[in-house]
């Protein structure tokens, strides 16, 4: 039985990925992988992060992947022109570019169209969230107003609300990523066994910032964590 790892949002950062998998988790065959979603847009190539988890899954590691926000976006972007202009606003153009996709000779929804099937299939069947013994993963969060939160897929992708007060989960803790959090407060929650929530997102790309520009691991079996400073 090998261990469970769960990772943050990784937005395009490659060889950060490929860094933490290959020299900080060591990923081995009987593990379980976990992808927090928005492992696209923004940063340098988004192409060779998927293609890498789909590599991964082909080598027959379990590999899961929750639907972010950007994942949403982009599947959004090949049904209107409305949502494609969203997407662009929100870095969906980088991800474009790493699929080689002519925007001037297929503009709009069209060049969304583009991406090659096997790609858009990876991200129609990400689901909002992944249940694993003790803890319940989501992209961004769930909505505790809500009575049946599995229902509310908008607040799984969007909110930006740290808090989490219901029933729903029953002593299950609550794992998420979506938004950036400093380094000291990730560490911080890590360290707190009593912490029902934990965030994920080390703002991998955002290394100007002081705190961000880091990817975050945690084992959910030993509690222990990763973090790898961008590599790209």
């Amino acid at each position: 039985m090998g261990s469970r790892w769960v990772i943050g949002d990784i937005h395009g950062c490659i060889a950060t990925f490929q860094a933490m998998l290959e020299k900080e988790i060591g990923l081995q065959p009987d593990d379980t992988l976990f992808l927090l979603g928005d492992l696209i847009d923004r940063g340098p190539d988004s192409k060779a992060v998927i293609d890498y988890a789909l590599r991964l899954q082909e080598q027959a590691y379990d590999v899961r992947s929750i639907k972010g926000n950007h994942e949403f976006m982009l599947l959004d972007a090949i049904r209107s022109e409305r949502q494609y202009i969203l997407w662009m606003r929100n870095a969906g153009m980088t991800t474009l570019r790493d699929f080689g996709i002519d925007v001037e000779r297929y503009p709009g929804p069209e060049g969304v169209r583009r991406i090659p099937a096997r790609y858009l299939d990876f991200f129609q069947q990400m689901p909002y969230y992944i249940e694993s013994e003790g803890f319940f993963l989501v992209h961004a969060g769930l909505n505790p107003e809500c009575l049946h939160p599995l229902d509310d897929t908008d607040t799984m992708i969007w909110t930006r609300k740290e808090a989490y007060h219901s029933d729903f989960l029953k002593g299950r803790k609550l794992i998420h990523g979506h938004t950036p959090l400093h380094r000291e407060e990730i560490l911080r929650q890590l360290s707190d066994r009593d912490t029902q929530i934990y965030n994920l997102d080390g703002g991998c790309l955002y290394c100007d910032f002081p705190g961000l520009g880091n990817l975050v691991a945690m084992n959910l079996d030993s509690g222990e964590s990763r973090m790898v400073r961008n590599l790209e």
